[in-house]
């Protein structure tokens, strides 16, 4: 199955009985990344009354419907992203409250658009699916880490050191980052390696 990604930030604006909702499409490869985003986003938008968001990273999504009646905006616009196929991406909107209640259906229709608009400025491009494994690497075999990092340009590193060496997750592109990854650890590692 091929996946995207936004090609840029992409801007939607949605108009419904004197409410606005201001959406924003960006490529967000991790948590902190749509963390800092939002918080930017509320300090730029103080007077806005929800600042709604879904986001997509790897196998993770979680969205938020802040205040709004429960199911009629997080949840519709993360449908929105997978709808388009999209993976490491975050939606945030703000809206700016119009005086008329518009009902469930309605907040639903109007998130939905906003941020259907943003995906269609942002445009996609053909992402790589992300690969993990759990490793364990002995530390005379730590060199291979810092050869690892200079041959995969995808490649992240979250873990922490032990009694034995270094243990953690590894995250990089599939294909030829991970051809790479398999290639030296199987021809390096000397089976020394714990890879799951």
């Amino acid at each position: 199955m091929t996946i995207y990604i936004p090609a840029k930030q992409g801007y939607g604006e949605y108009e419904d009985r004197g409410s606005r909702f201001l959406a924003w499409v960006f490529h967000c490869p991790s948590e902190e990344v749509f963390t800092q985003r939002l918080y930017e986003l509320q300090g730029e938008h103080p007077k806005g009354r929800h600042h709604c968001w879904a986001y997509k990273t790897g196998d993770v999504y979680r969205f938020n419907d802040d205040g709004e009646p429960t199911g009629t905006a997080g949840r519709p616009m993360l449908q929105v992203l997978d709808g388009n196929d999209i993976s490491d991406v975050a939606v945030i909107c703000v809206r700016y409250w119009g005086g008329t209640k518009l009902g469930t259906g309605g907040l639903a229709r109007a998130y939905s658009a906003a941020t259907r608009l943003a995906v269609e400025d942002a445009g996609l491009l053909e992402g790589l699916q992300r690969m993990e494994f759990d490793v364990e690497l002995p530390f005379d075999l730590m060199g291979l880490r810092s050869e690892l990092e200079a041959k995969c340009t995808s490649i992240q590193f979250s873990g922490k050191f032990t009694a034995r060496g270094w243990r953690g997750c590894i995250s990089l592109d599939a294909g030829t980052d991970a051809n790479v990854f398999h290639e030296l650890i199987t021809h390096r590692g000397g089976g020394r390696i714990i890879v799951r």
